[in-house]
């Protein structure tokens, strides 16, 4: 066990629950591999999983200004060096689909968004709630879990890869969407990983 995953909790980490944590962690842009061995990159994606990327709108489930500069924080993740200026152009489209290759996203990284593009973003919307079919049609349910996403979980902490309480009691929040009904009080135990473990299964299976 490295320093930092015995800092991250009492309890050890299982393959399996580390498995679950590297999964979420994609939502951040974590693309290491699943190995179950959770490192600094994998708690870095955690932890951009559960802060968002600066969203501040209303979760309303139609995209504005506010979503389209949060998506340009995103798609920074894959690449895209331009401005958060709320306009997606090419550039932006690009690394977002970068990232959305974590999501299952197989199609070109053209910077030209299609319903392959538009899946992979309801795959990503799961993690926030969305349970919609995954048609490549992104109507109000699936923006509003996209937006969840991006609005992020209440970390409040740093990006610094080292997992703290706020990185955990944000992981809980999420388990929560899987059926975790325990506290929120930063301390991850068998349920909080079984609630992670739920939600990717409904949306491997949805």
């Amino acid at each position: 066990m490295t320093t930092e995953t015995a800092a991250a909790s009492s309890a050890a980490i299982t393959p399996a629950d580390g498995l679950t944590l590297q999964r979420v962690a994609r939502a951040g842009g974590y693309r290491g591999p699943n190995d179950g061995l959770p490192g600094v990159n994998t708690w870095k994606g955690l932890q951009q999983t559960v802060k968002g990327y600066g969203y501040a709108g209303h979760l309303d489930g139609h995209p504005g200004p506010a979503t389209w500069d949060a998506l340009q924080r995103l798609a920074a993740k894959g690449g895209y060096t331009g401005p958060n200026d709320g306009v997606m152009g090419i550039a932006s489209w690009k690394g977002v689909q970068t990232v959305l290759a974590g999501f299952g996203y197989a199609g070109p990284v053209d910077g030209i968004p299609g319903p392959l593009t538009n899946t992979a973003l309801q795959v990503l919307a799961r993690i926030g709630g969305y349970f919609g079919p995954y048609d490549g049609v992104l109507g109000p349910n699936s923006w509003r879990g996209v937006q969840t996403v991006l609005t992020g979980t209440g970390y409040a902490g740093p990006i610094d890869g080292v997992p703290g309480m706020n990185t955990w009691k944000g992981l809980q929040r999420i388990a929560k969407r899987g059926g975790y009904t325990g506290p929120i009080d930063g301390v991850p135990g068998p349920n909080t990983y079984a609630g992670l473990a739920r939600l990717l299964l409904r949306s491997e299976h949805d």
